[in-house]
């Protein structure tokens, strides 16, 4: 269903293209987390990473802690110190934190319902300079160009950095792998081409923090935006109040005075008898971009059934509607799980 959701939002984004400077509104929509495992281990700790030089676990640690969705707290960060006590008293080695079992075992030991731990596979980061010849136009002659240039060299700093993590997080009620994933991100710039680059301890500190926020994503639910375009002009005949009145109605969509809207699109429904597939449409639009998007389903399938010939928007709407429909609904089960 995720490919569904991307071709339909990519399909948006070709619509849009396509309608130039139609008028567009935009679409707020609940998307489950990918990792939905992670919707009954809500309890959660971060050991330290084997080779972390860069503090990519202490950055997982925070990134997790800050995650929210609907001004509340998705996770319940168990405290660091504790876990490093019980790692003390276990007099257990950082070898060993990278079996299922033992960290299982500390995990239970500190009130966790998964662990997360991993290591650092390589961080590498490198400066270098070279020399670029120049040159600077001093005298230019109308009809002719340059006569006269000054040639000169500069210092050119590069930077590339690597950083690559292995990344695990284990149930611990079972000691299994919940989730596993390799990330790697890479940073390149050259002072001559992009102007201020990183330093090498700079790249490594971006690469890391990169790498966190992509891995936590994974974990947590989260809203997606996108734009879905109007039609502008009702296709069947209408008196020039109706007309006005539409016109009103796309205004007040513009400025997102939606329930204004609705209240004026109920009317002009009744007024054409339910017979305009562009009324039906834009109600869907204003629907969907409130959140109501099972009357949105209902308001695009009158719209397709009114149009006599395929209509690229709503056949969009068809195409989009059941996939946000399915994805709010299992975002919405993953957070009621405690």
């Amino acid at each position: 269903m995720i490919k569904i959701v991307k071709f339909c939002l990519f399909s948006v984004m070709i619509s849009i293209l396509i309608t130039g400077c139609a008028q567009k509104v935009r679409i707020k929509a609940l998307n489950p987390a990918e990792v939905g495992a992670m919707a009954s281990k809500k309890k959660v700790a971060v050991s330290k990473f084997r080779n972390d030089k860069v503090g990519l676990s202490g950055k997982i640690e925070a990134e997790i802690s800050k995650q929210k969705l609907d001004k509340k707290r998705y996770f319940t960060v168990l405290s660091r110190k504790d876990m490093n006590k019980v790692i003390a008293e276990q007099k257990l080695q950082s070898s060993e934190l990278m079996d299922e079992k033992t960290v299982a075992r500390v995990g239970e030991l500190i009130g966790a319902q998964a662990i997360i731990n991993g290591e650092i596979a390589s961080a590498t980061a490198q400066s270098n300079s070279y020399m670029e010849d120049r040159e600077k136009c001093l005298k230019y002659v109308k009809d002719v160009g340059c006569v006269k240039f000054r040639y000169y060299r500069v210092k050119c700093n590069t930077t590339q950095a690597d950083v690559s993590a292995n990344i695990s997080i284990v149930n611990v009620e079972n000691a299994s792998i919940i989730y596993g994933d390799t990330i790697n991100k890479t940073y390149s710039a050259d002072s001559c081409k992009s102007g201020r680059i990183l330093s090498k301890a700079q790249a490594l500190s971006r690469l890391s923090s990169d790498i966190a926020r992509e891995f936590v994503y994974k974990l947590t639910p989260n809203y997606i935006y996108f734009n879905v375009v109007l039609l502008d002009s009702i296709e069947i005949d209408a008196t020039g109040a109706q007309k006005k009145k539409f016109e009103n109605i796309l205004e007040y969509i513009k400025v997102a005075r939606y329930d204004k809207a609705k209240k004026l699109l109920d009317g002009l429904m009744d007024e054409l008898d339910g017979r305009s597939y562009v009324v039906a449409y834009v109600y869907g639009v204003t629907d969907e971009a409130t959140g109501d998007f099972e009357k949105a389903k209902e308001l695009y399938t009158m719209a397709d059934d009114l149009a006599q010939e395929p209509v690229s928007e709503i056949n969009l709407a068809v195409n989009r509607i059941d996939a946000l429909i399915e994805k709010r609904d299992e975002a919405r089960k993953q957070i009621s799980i405690k």
